[in-house]
């Protein structure tokens, strides 16, 4: 794996588009609790990429952009920083229209942020670069995502503890993960279980249209004793992060070879109603 800011213009160009991959990392700086850091998706995702990039290199080369630490919908307290859907939309179409126009074919962005507008903004650039460019950008975390909301057997962690809508943010599954990534980082985690206790009338309204695990989020958000996480951080154990970060590995994998098959698509998100208004509010 090569970074691609200490190459010149013409080193770039000596990379084939057929055998070359660019991968990245895009994760939002979020508060996760008093016991994380606010990096830790990019801490997660990092290692994720590491991971796989070990496998992809037998095959490609690969050429790592900067991190780009920034997403739509952190948790919208003190210590995160937040942009928009269309602008995060704008940031990694404009970076894939730039690669596109160099020639290269594929661009892998590993993430580990859940924010549903940050999700349909890299849903929507997926599609807008395959259309206009036959760009292909994947992003693993996509489809990683809807599985954890859905309790896939394949994952093998029991639900609650796997990043589910009882397990969304900076609970029992991302403090398993920076355990086993950089335990050092993690402050006192013997923390009380915390669901949001009330139902607020946005949170109502997402129900009605079938949304149950953004109307979790709007509780959580909206919950004046919300804690900044939401799950039980107390369970949390190393290994079963490494039980994780093993599944996200083998799935980015096989997207990829879905990409290289031309048969990759994004995860269809939420109903049509919902993403006209993740879009426009």
């Amino acid at each position: 794996m090569t970074e691609y800011l200490i190459l010149s213009a013409e080193d770039i160009g000596k990379y084939h588009p057929d055998k070359t991959l660019i991968v990245s990392v895009l994760s939002p700086i979020e508060t996760h609790g008093k016991h994380l850091p606010v990096g830790t998706d990019v801490f997660i995702a990092r290692k994720i990429l590491q991971e796989t990039c070990q496998i992809f290199s037998e095959r490609f080369k690969i050429l790592r952009l900067p991190d780009l630490c920034v997403g739509a919908d952190s948790q919208p307290v003190f210590g995160s920083i937040s942009l928009k859907y269309k602008t995060l939309k704008n940031v990694v179409i404009e970076t894939g229209e730039s690669l596109a126009k160099m020639g290269f074919k594929y661009w892998m962005i590993f993430d580990n942020h859940g924010g549903p507008r940050h999700q349909l903004a890299l849903s929507d650039a997926i599609v807008y670069l395959k259309k206009k460019y036959q760009f292909v950008l994947v992003v693993p975390f996509l489809h990683i995502f809807q599985e954890m909301l859905k309790d896939s057997p394949q994952i093998e962690i029991p639900s609650g503890m796997n990043g589910d809508v009882n397990d969304l943010h900076a609970g029992t599954n991302e403090t398993s993960l920076m355990l086993q990534i950089h335990p050092e980082m993690v402050r006192n985690y013997n923390l009380p279980k915390y669901f949001p206790s009330i139902r607020s009338q946005l949170g109502n309204f997402l129900r009605f249209l079938r949304t149950p695990e953004l109307a979790v989020t709007v509780d959580w958000v909206s919950d004046p004793k919300n804690p900044y996480y939401l799950g039980d951080p107390s369970t949390a154990d190393p290994e079963r992060g490494k039980k994780m970060i093993n599944y996200h590995v083998k799935r980015s994998v096989e997207l990829f070879q879905q990409a290289l098959n031309g048969n990759y698509q994004p995860p269809k998100l939420h109903n049509a109603i919902v993403r006209f208004l993740l879009r426009t509010i």
